[in-house]
């Protein structure tokens, strides 16, 4: 009886091991097909021949540049009011910042459990490793200083907001940023607005950019169909404007940011859109699938390697990255030297 029983132990023992074995290799089987497998094939108008995807494009962050520099950038923070709530921002200033010179400023939108303290954290309590990056990047010239800003889209904790109000609040938010967030900003910043008027934040527009991760992305991609008379610059980063988690279907995603653009009276010269994600991102597919959308519109979406010279938007990918704002500070590394300069 002893035996029969240590032998029917043994035996479901090993049939959980060979389950385990074989869950190990489905998964990985999974990730390399995920990685490797072809998507839909590019136009001839795309840098690469496998999506886009550049050997080599996308750097890491060296890591001395999340130590702190001598004299690096500081944080501000200032409050705003919004038809909802009063709010605030916390602002990012270049190291050597002089309020007698002009300069650049990118607004950065961080993802669905993102505050303003996402990218930066505030003066009293900050979050260097992202500023330290901006710092090494400026001081080693490969940006030039730039004003750089975070934001919330919430108006209450994110707890305490259902997905009704947040959808509400994530397609009404492009009015907030123009209307409240950027007067209240760029009233006190040294930029090159002349002032916050309607007439000269549009002259102004070719030195501003907005970049956002995740949920962020989404709002990224909504800003250009929404505040393209504000924004030239877009970096919309792990996120497209549709479920993540949908394959690669056909949308209307490409339909809308055409029209929007055909609308808005600019043309493919008048801005610049840089796009990453990771191949184990969960926002890869929906990703994908606008980029794919946006290549049946080669007249207005002429896709380039790094820089605005010879089109108006970069995709790449990373392999094997999944969805992180460790992975997106990479990502957005990469972006910067190609905002503004469009070196």
């Amino acid at each position: 009886m002893t035996k029969t029983k240590i032998t029917v132990k043994s035996l479901f023992l090993a049939f959980v091991k060979i389950v385990a074995v074989l869950l190990a290799v489905l998964f990985l089987l999974l990730f390399v097909v995920r990685a490797v497998a072809p998507l839909p094939k590019s136009s001839t108008d795309f840098t690469a021949d496998r999506d886009y995807d550049l050997t080599g494009a996308i750097q890491e962050v060296p890591a001395q540049y999340f130590e702190p520099v001598k004299d690096g950038g500081t944080l501000e923070e200032v409050y705003y009011e919004t038809p909802l709530a009063k709010k605030r921002a916390i602002i990012y200033l270049p190291p050597g910042y002089d309020i007698r010179n002009q300069y650049d400023i990118i607004y950065f939108q961080g993802g669905a459990n993102a505050t303003e303290k996402t990218y930066f954290g505030t003066p009293d309590d900050p979050k260097p490793r992202f500023g330290n990056m901006l710092d090494h990047m400026i001081i080693n010239g490969e940006i030039k200083p730039m004003i750089a800003v975070c934001a919330n889209f919430y108006h209450k904790p994110r707890s305490e907001t259902d997905m009704t109000e947040l959808s509400s609040l994530y397609q009404n938010y492009t009015a907030e940023v123009r209307d409240c967030l950027i007067p209240a900003v760029e009233s006190r910043c040294s930029t090159f607005a002349a002032s916050t008027n309607e007439q000269d934040l549009i002259a102004s527009r070719e030195h501003r950019a907005f970049g956002g991760y995740s949920m962020g992305a989404a709002i990224t991609w909504n800003m250009f169909m929404e505040n393209l008379d504000y924004f030239y610059y877009f970096i919309p980063n792990c996120g497209g404007m549709q479920n993540p988690y949908v394959p690669h279907l056909t949308t209307d995603a490409g339909d809308r940011l055409n029209a929007s653009l055909e609308k808005s009276g600019y043309t493919k010269d008048d801005f610049f859109i840089y796009s990453v994600v990771g191949t184990l991102d969960i926002t890869y597919n929906s990703t994908c699938c606008l980029i794919h959308d946006l290549r049946h519109f080669p007249q207005n979406f002429v896709f380039t390697r790094d820089n605005t010279k010879n089109g108006n938007i970069t995709f790449k990918k990373k392999n094997f990255k999944v969805h992180s704002f460790t992975n997106a500070t990479t990502y957005f590394y990469n972006a910067l030297p190609a905002v503004f300069d469009g070196a």
